[in-house]
Formats: C-alpha cells, structure tokens, sequence
C-alpha cells in the first residue's frame, strides 16, 4: 500500500512539474506579446511614426525652402548680354539692351564691353575712340532716367608693317581654310564693384552702349558683361555650395522640430482637462469608506475550513475562532483578604484535593475551557502557594 501511494505521489510530481514547465515556456512567449500589443505600446507605436512622418515632412520643406532661398540671394555669377549697333548718320554707333532681374541689389558688379573688330585700316586709324555706358532706370519710375554712367578708352593692337606681315604669313593657312579671321577682340572694363541700392526703381532695367570716334568704326559684334563680384555669405553659399546645403537645411530643419515641439506640447496641455491621468483616463475619487477593525472581524464566519492536501493524507482543518477585541472593557475583580474561616476552608479543600487527587472538586471541575495537563498543574500549584500563605499568616 505504502510502494502505492509513493508511486501515486512520483506521478502526480512529474505531472506538476510537466505542468510547470509548459507554463514557463508560455509565459516566455506571450508575456513579450502582450508587452508588444498592449496600450501603451500601441501609443508608443503611434507617437513614433507621427514623429518620423513629421520629421519628413518637415526636411523637404526645409529643402525646398533652401532651394527657393539659393536661387533668390545668390545672384547669377555673370551673364552676357549682345549689343546690336545702330550707324546712323551725324550720330555716333550706339545700342540699347533690356536687362532682366539678374541683377540685386547690394551686390558689387564688374561691367565690361567685348568688340570684336577687324584690323581695317579705317579702324587702325582711328586710334583711340570712347566707350560710354549708361544704365538706365524702369521708365514707369519717373524722375532722371540715367542711374550710372561710365566712360572709358579703347584702341587696337599697335603693330609695324613688318611684324604685321610675319603675323600674317605665321597664320596664312588658318586664314585660308576660315578658321582664324583677321579680327581682334577688345574687353574694355567700364565700371568696377557697382552697386544698387534697394527697390525696384534703382535696379536698371536698360544699358545704353556707345562707341564715340570721329572716324567711321568697323564691328563685327559688341556685348556687354556682367560679373558678380561674390562677398560674406553669397560667397560661402556659391563657392562651397555642398556643405552650405547640409549645414543651412539641417539648421532650418532643427529650428522647425523645435517650434513643432513647442506647439504640440501647447495644444496637450490646452486640451488635455485636468483631473487626468497621463493616458488620457479620468481619475475616479475614491469614495467607498474604509472598514474599521470592529467591522471587519464581525465579517470574519466562525465557520471551520477544510484545506485539501497531498494524496494519502488527511484534510487540513481550520476554525477561526471569535478574536476578542482589546478595546471589551473587563469587569474588575475584587480581591478580598482572606478570613480565617475561609483559611481554614481552603485549608481543607486544599487537604481533600491533595489527598484525593482522583476525586473531582468543585473549584476545578471540567467545563471544557481547559482540557491539556498544563493548566491543570497550573492550577494546582495556585493552590499549593494559597495554602503556604495562609499556614504562615497563622503563625
């Protein structure tokens, strides 16, 4: 019966122990499963990508902003615009250009005028001739039309008649074929670091070329140049236009998350209603009051409960006796010194206990409040000392 109950209680072991087991290994898999699907994570989830959503959004506008703001400070760093000539007579060859918005204001130029001429005698003796520029307002501006005006000299290559010859001979078959002409082109500067102030009314809007020369001028085409003349940032920006991309979108990007920030944190706690919690959910006021001690032992049953146990053994039992509570006032006993004639009674039973201890007294009759061999020694040794005490008193 004995071997039984052993190999009852191995097998119920090893099926508690399986039975473990299998729960570990569940808790391991679904406990990260029910961290990764619970509310908070689903929050987290959402925060995250309405970050990285945001954060997109606001890094193209940072570059489209940055390509917007290039190509509105940065001027165009030199532009051509060609002259066509007009010979009219008792007047000097002259021509009008229209300028588009390239140019800006507060931004040095340096202008300068390209002829090409060709080496005709008239030109060789013409010698020194003037080039006059004029830069001319809007003309819904009003008022003095001319804002700048520069004049400056221009000649052709002086060269002998004999070097001129070898020149020639050196190039014969360049000419021959069309690939050189016998021409010379002349860059003359006419202004250097000009500026124009702000508003539209003080950007030109026509330059006015004229060639001044008391002989008749032969030309084959004439243009005017214009070169920006790049300074503090327009210079970094033109010049190092890779790191000036990185450094400009990045730090655009950054101040816009912070304002970003700054407002979505404005809008929380506006609308956010106070009384709650962080997730949103109201805090509910507790309103149930707290049982006393009083209460709560009244609510204790004195019902006796049964606990099961392991194969082969018997039921646990547990009785919940009444606790008595301290605060139960105790009715005071009044101790009386004792006379002689109840000495001599308690003498007497005393005798009649400690000769008779079989017999039943009537002090320490059984009434089922103690039942074990302590409180009955007690008890007789209470007795022994009262009987001590009294023989002395009589003495």
């Amino acid at each position: 019966m004995g071997n039984e109950q052993v190999a009852a209680m191995s097998e119920f072991s090893d099926d508690e122990t399986q039975i473990g087991v299998l729960v570990a290994a569940k808790d391991a898999v679904y406990k990260p499963l029910s961290y990764a699907t619970s509310k908070p994570a689903q929050r987290a989830y959402l925060s995250t990508a309405l970050f990285f959503i945001t954060s997109l959004f606001l890094l193209g506008i940072a570059i489209t902003a940055y390509i917007f703001f290039y190509f509105s400070y940065i001027p165009t760093r030199g532009f051509s615009r060609p002259v066509y000539l007009q010979f009219n007579p008792n007047q000097y060859p002259y021509g009008n250009v229209a300028l588009s918005r390239e140019l800006v204001s507060y931004q040095p130029y340096d202008i300068k005028a390209v002829l090409k001429m060709p080496r005709t005698p008239s030109n060789i003796n013409a010698g020194n001739f003037m080039l006059s520029l004029q830069l001319l307002r809007p003309h819904q501006s009003g008022g003095e039309d001319v804002l700048v005006q520069e004049n400056r000299p221009a000649t052709l290559t002086y060269r002998s008649n004999v070097m001129d010859h070898v020149h020639k001979a050196a190039r014969l078959p360049l000419f021959v074929f069309g690939v050189r002409e016998e021409a010379e082109t002349l860059e003359v500067k006419l202004m250097e670091r000009v500026e124009f102030s702000r508003g539209w009314k003080n950007i030109p809007a026509t330059a006015r070329l004229e060639l001044q020369s008391e002989g008749r001028l032969h030309v084959y085409e004439a243009k005017i140049v214009f070169s920006a003349r790049l300074k503090g940032l327009r210079y970094i920006m033109y010049n190092f236009r890779v790191a000036s991309f990185l450094i400009l979108t990045a730090t655009f990007w950054i101040v816009e998350m912070a304002f970003t920030a700054l407002i979505w944190l404005g809008f929380s706690v506006l609308i956010s209603p106070q009384g709650t919690s962080t997730y949103g959910t109201s805090i509910k006021p507790e309103t149930t009051p707290i049982k006393d001690d009083g209460d709560a032992l009244d609510s204790l049953s004195d019902t006796p409960r049964t606990f099961p146990t392991r194969t082969g053994q018997p039921p646990l039992q547990y009785s919940s006796p009444h606790v008595k509570s301290e605060e139960e006032d105790e009715k005071p006993i009044d101790i009386h010194p004792p006379t002689a004639e109840a000495d001599d009674e308690e003498d007497e039973d005393a005798d009649l206990v400690v000769d008779e201890p079989g017999l039943p007294g009537r002090g320490f009759s059984d009434s089922g409040i103690g039942t074990s061999m302590e409180s009955s020694a007690g008890k007789f040794e209470s007795m022994r000392r009262r009987t001590s005490r009294t023989r002395d008193n009589e003495r």
